[in-house]
């Protein structure tokens, strides 16, 4: 049975704030009108008995799954909606209005009933037409979950005003923690004195802070499994597969917040840094350009303001979909290569300064793991090589040392390939292509000798520590040795202490890894050369001798 068209008007659109649940079209009241509130006793049993609410329709989901919501036909939808009704949405949004003044045994319990009411949704979703505890076969195998099924607009409904209340719970979180950090008592890591350790030592109930970060664990995985669904099953959920943006951004949304906590390995495990990442990374391949430039905005304006977000966003830029192209990788790099440098100052404590600073070292970290990638938009970022910011130039010349040790490892495993598949002869292409490679190491490697001048001792002792790094790992082509060699005595001379310790450096690295391998001494090559001149000789045709030897006499 297909589900009701998409064209019916949806009772639940998202809404810019939760205020705005107290007007049209939701209509709903802060508190229903049976909430008893005459003193604390009766008020926790009020919110007792709505939390019971939503746990007995979790159980009625779980046993009807998407039967729930088709509309049979002669009936119209929006009046047949058993499941998600007036009392459900007016319980749910009380209790998470009030969530931070909430017992925390009966808010943990909210936190639950609404995952499971989430996964319920989704588990609907992906076995359209049967329960979620009837059947394992897979969905793709199910008659009703055919590429044709379209989910009703009451299921659309339910599912959006479950995932906004999600994101409001968790938005009342994350605001709770950052603001407790700014006052230097984070829930993440409470201060407690010795007599209150013995006390939760000896008692096994879990403290406040624990059940914190277990909800806020819970949370963020059942967002993910949303943001999973709606990407994963678009076509089921929307018709023609033009999904709500509204309600596909939501995870985006709380995954920000969730990114700004996340400064360290401890601070992106307690923020839940991973499953952020995980939600903006699905919002990317299922949305198309408008959700794209907005996730683009964000990310930008999250590395001009954190310095910690440059790995992060890396690591988002490997997460997302790279057939046919990275596309969310090149739009960041297309925005910085746009970047306004002028009026730079360097001596700047905040403002564009700051912005610029955290923001290049995104440009190595993306280099460190997609190199192809960097270099194939490397002319998006050439203009900032004379550009007046030192971090933009020092970011870029890191970026062309990670990209010619991944280029050279590539180079060395396809040769090891051919010669193990015995494959000798090269079609024009494949020379070609050998040709344009090292046309452009030769380019990177002049960029590189060229800004051991720069102006700036940075970029400088940036430049040679980058050339250290590649003799190191032996990637300096031969024809580069001499060259290289020259800089490093020329830089010897530099008056900042940090190009010339650098350069001494490279002159170790250049000692340790010279070509000759330790051995100075000439007369085993001559005798090598004397070697292949005879070999050559004797296996030279006699016909070819003789036309030489005329040659000669002539």
């Amino acid at each position: 049975m297909l589900g009701a068209p998409s064209s019916s008007k949806s009772t639940f659109p998202i809404p810019s704030s939760l205020q705005e649940l107290e007007s049209q079209p939701y209509n709903l009241l802060p508190y229903p009108h049976d909430f008893e509130d005459d003193d604390e006793a009766s008020r926790a049993e009020s919110f007792d008995r709505l939390v019971r609410l939503l746990e007995n329709g979790n159980r009625s989901l779980i046993s009807c799954g998407m039967g729930l919501f088709e509309v049979d036909e002669g009936e119209e939808e929006g009046e047949y909606d058993v499941w998600n009704d007036g009392d459900r949405v007016q319980a749910l949004y009380t209790l998470v209005r009030k969530s931070d003044s909430l017992a925390p045994a009966t808010r943990s319990r909210l936190v639950k009933a609404l995952c499971n009411a989430i996964e319920g949704l989704c588990s609907a979703l992906a076995n359209p037409g049967r329960s979620k505890n009837t059947s394992s076969e897979s969905p793709e195998t199910h008659g009703t979950s055919s590429g044709n099924y379209v989910a009703s607009q009451s299921f659309r409904d339910a599912f959006a005003c479950h995932t906004y209340m999600l994101f409001t719970l968790m938005f009342f979180t994350e605001s709770q923690e950052k603001f407790g950090k700014s006052l230097g008592n984070g829930t993440s890591k409470p201060k407690a004195t010795k007599s209150a350790k013995n006390r939760s030592n000896t008692s096994g109930n879990p403290t406040d802070a624990e059940e914190m970060a277990t909800s806020r664990a819970l949370c963020a995985q059942t967002m993910l499994l949303a943001s999973t669904s709606m990407s994963k099953y678009q076509s089921r959920l929307w018709l023609r597969s033009v999904p709500d943006e509204s309600l596909l951004h939501l995870p985006c949304r709380i995954a920000y917040q969730m990114l700004e906590s996340s400064t360290g390995v401890i601070a992106k495990k307690a923020a839940c840094g991973k499953e952020a990442l995980g939600m903006i990374a699905n919002v990317v391949d299922s949305s198309g350009n408008g959700l794209l430039n907005t996730v683009v905005a964000a990310l930008v304006d999250l590395l001009h303001t954190y310095d910690h977000m440059a790995p992060l966003v890396a690591e988002l830029c490997c997460m997302v979909q790279e057939k046919p192209t990275n596309v969310l990788a090149t739009e960041l790099l297309r925005e910085i290569g746009r970047l306004d440098t002028d009026g730079y100052s360097a001596t700047d404590a905040g403002g564009k300064a700051s912005g610029i600073r955290n923001v290049a070292p995104f440009i190595s970290e993306l280099a460190a793991v997609r190199p192809k990638l960097v270099l194939t938009n490397f002319s998006l970022l050439v203009p900032h090589l004379s550009a007046e910011p030192y971090v933009l130039r020092s970011a870029i010349i890191n970026s062309i040392g990670h990209i010619l040790v991944r280029d050279d490892v590539k180079l060395a495993e396809e040769k090891k390939e051919e010669q193990e598949e015995g494959e000798s002869d090269y079609g024009s292409k494949d020379d070609r292509r050998i040709i344009n490679i090292a046309k452009t190491r030769s380019s990177l490697f002049d960029i590189l000798c060229d800004h051991t001048k720069d102006v700036t001792s940075f970029t400088r002792a940036a430049a040679l520590k980058v050339l250290n790094d590649l003799t190191e790992k032996q990637s300096l082509p031969l024809d580069r040795v001499m060259p290289v060699t020259k800089i490093a005595i020329d830089r010897l001379n530099d008056k900042a202490v940090s190009v010339r310790r650098y350069s001494m450096q490279l002159i170790t690295s250049l000692l340790d890894n010279n070509p000759f391998m330790g051995l100075l001494n000439p007369e085993p090559y001559r005798e090598k050369v004397r070697e292949l001149e005879t070999n050559l000789k004797s296996n030279i045709p006699q016909a070819i001798i003789e036309v030489r030897d005329i040659a000669l006499e002539q």
